[in-house]
C-alpha cells in the first residue's frame, strides 16, 4: 500500500507536469499564430497583388484564430507575457486591429511594463501609427490625421500609386519618445514585408515643428515618404545624392502650408518658412547647372524637371516604372536610376516640347 507522503509526491509531480505542459502550450499556440501570419505575408510578398491587408487577413486559418484565443485565455505564467507580446507584434504585421487590441489589453493586465514596451497603435486604411512611450491619449490620433493629410497631399501633387515596397501592405510609422532627438526620422528598410518610418519625438503631448532645437520634423516626415517611393542607384552608390527626398519633402511641405493655412491641423507647424520649394529656388547653392555631379546639381536637376514637366508627370513616370516591374529590388525596396526616369518620362509625357526638355536635362 502506497504511503501518504508517497501519494502526495506523485500528485505533486503530476500537477507540476500538467503546469509545465500548460506553459508549453502557451508557447506553441503563440508560435502557431505568429507563423500563420508570417506565411500569409511571405506568400503575398512573393506574389504581391493590389489587395488590402484586411483582405489578406481573411486568409488567417481557423486554427490560428483558435490558438490566439487560447493565449488570451491562458492563466498568468512567466511564459504568458512574452507569448502575448509576440502575438501582438504579429497582429501588427497583418494589420489585425482587433487582435492587437485584445492582446495588448491582456498584456496590460498581466505585465504592464511589457505593455508599455509594446506601445499602442492607430490603424488607418493606408497605414499604422505605432507609439512607444507615454504619449497623451489623443496624440497618436492627431499624428495619424497629420500623416493622412501628407499622403493625400502626395496624391494631389504627384499621384504616386504605390508607396510600400510590397504592394498592398500598409505603411508603418513607429513613434518613440526619447530624452533628445539624436538622429532624424528615417526610412527603416530592414523589415521583411512593410515599409516603416522610424520617428523619434521628445514631446508626448503635441507635435511641434520645427522643434526648439531647430529640427524640422514635419518636413522630415514628408521627406521620408520620398525615400519610400524610390531609392536611387544601389547600396553602394546613391545616384540621387540624397536630393530626391529633399525635393519631394519641400514640395509637399509648401503644398500643405498653402492648403492648410490658418487651419488647426498645422497650427504648430512652420517648416515652410525654411523648407519649401520657394526657399530652395532662392538658395545660391542651387543656382548651378542641372546634372548628376553632386547633391547641389542633382537638386537643381529636380527643380528643373519640376518646371519642365510638372510634378504630376514625375509621379506618372514612376507609376509607369512600377507597372513595368523591372526595378532593381534590394530587400524588396525599389531602386531606380536616372536613365529609368528618362525612359519613363519619354513614355508618359505627351507634349513634345516638354518631353524634349526633360530628355535634355537627363
Amino acid at each position: 500500500m502506497t504511503s501518504f507522503p508517497v501519494r502526495s509526491a506523485v500528485v505533486a509531480c503530476l500537477l507540476m507536469n500538467l503546469t509545465v505542459g500548460a506553459f508549453a502550450q502557451v508557447d506553441r499556440d503563440a508560435e502557431a499564430y505568429v507563423q500563420a501570419i508570417a506565411r500569409i505575408n511571405e506568400e503575398h510578398a512573393r506574389n504581391p497583388e493590389k489587395v488590402t491587408e484586411e483582405a489578406m487577413a481573411q486568409q488567417l486559418p481557423p486554427m490560428a484564430k483558435s490558438a490566439l484565443q487560447r493565449v488570451l485565455q491562458a492563466k498568468a505564467s512567466p511564459q504568458l507575457a512574452p507569448a502575448l507580446s509576440r502575438c501582438a507584434q504579429a497582429a501588427l504585421d497583418l494589420s489585425l486591429a482587433e487582435d492587437f487590441k485584445a492582446t495588448r489589453a491582456r498584456l496590460e493586465a498581466v505585465a504592464p511594463d511589457e505593455a508599455k514596451k509594446l506601445g499602442n497603435a492607430v490603424f488607418r486604411p493606408r497605414f499604422i501609427v505605432r507609439g512607444v512611450g507615454e504619449f497623451a491619449s489623443d496624440f497618436l490620433e492627431h499624428f495619424a490625421d497629420l500623416f493622412d493629410a501628407i499622403l493625400t497631399s502626395y496624391d494631389e501633387v504627384f499621384g504616386f500609386e504605390e508607396f510600400s515596397k510590397v504592394p498592398g501592405k500598409k505603411l508603418r510609422v513607429r513613434l518613440h519618445l526619447e530624452p533628445a532627438i539624436k538622429s532624424p526620422p528615417h526610412f527603416a528598410p530592414e523589415f521583411p514585408w512593410h515599409s516603416e518610418i522610424d520617428f523619434p519625438l521628445v514631446n508626448p503631448t503635441a507635435f511641434e515643428s520645427p522643434t526648439r532645437q531647430g529640427q524640422f520634423l514635419f518636413y522630415g516626415l514628408c521627406h521620408e515618404l520620398g525615400h519610400l517611393i524610390v531609392m536611387w542607384g544601389d547600396l553602394n552608390h546613391m545616384e540621387d545624392q540624397h536630393a530626391w527626398a529633399h525635393y519631394t519633402g519641400v514640395v509637399i511641405t509648401e503644398h500643405m502650408a498653402a492648403k492648410f493655412k490658418d487651419q488647426p491641423l498645422l497650427a504648430s507647424i512652420h517648416d515652410d518658412q525654411w523648407r519649401s520649394l520657394t526657399e530652395e529656388r532662392k538658395l545660391p547653392q542651387n543656382q548651378v547647372p542641372p546634372s548628376l555631379k553632386d547633391v547641389k546639381s542633382v537638386m537643381a536637376l529636380f527643380i528643373a524637371l519640376h518646371d519642365a514637366v510638372g510634378p504630376r508627370a514625375i509621379g506618372e513616370a514612376f507609376n509607369w516604372l512600377e507597372h513595368e516591374g523591372k526595378a532593381r529590388r534590394i530587400n524588396r525596396v525599389r531602386y531606380y536610376s536616372f536613365s529609368d526616369l528618362k525612359r519613363a518620362l519619354n513614355a508618359v509625357v505627351k507634349d513634345e516640347a516638354k518631353r524634349q526638355a526633360a530628355a535634355k536635362l537627363l
